[in-house]
């Protein structure tokens, strides 16, 4: 063969030797991206479970009547669970003097600008027992 050919076909290997080098040097870097976001995204995970397991441990004691550590609700129970709805309000309110009706609102949006679980809400006369926006008993005297 002639040197110059011998020559070509060296450059010609070469060539290829480096291209699959760059391949591979280009899919190794892209592995380690890989590997380094997935580490990345496993500490989050990681993170935010802990946040959610701790704001669930909240919610829980929170609905839990044994369990008096959480009084307040946490700002992700909705205000639906604590607050009176105004079916409830109107009920409460029913048959009570205009004076005796504004105590009895006043009351309310007390206990619930507190957030408030339970609570009484008392006028001369009676009373009512409140939990969870609900009314749950009464009586007079």
């Amino acid at each position: 063969m002639e040197p110059e050919l011998i020559q070509i076909l060296e450059l010609l290997a070469a060539l290829v030797m480096a291209v699959v080098a760059f391949r591979q040097n280009r899919q190794k870097n892209r592995a380690e991206q890989d590997a380094q976001e997935a580490q990345i995204g496993m500490h989050l995970a990681s993170a935010l479970q802990g946040q959610a397991e701790q704001e669930s441990t909240g919610i829980v004691s929170f609905f839990d009547p044994q369990d008096d550590r959480v009084t307040t609700p946490p700002d992700s129970v909705p205000s639906r669970s604590w607050k009176m709805s105004d079916e409830t309000k109107r009920w409460v309110t029913f048959g009570h003097k205009p004076d005796e009706q504004a105590s009895l609102l006043k009351q309310i949006a007390e206990a619930e600008e507190s957030r408030k679980i339970q609570y009484f809400l008392s006028l001369p006369g009676c009373y009512y027992e409140i939990e969870y926006g609900l009314l749950k008993g009464g009586g007079k005297g």
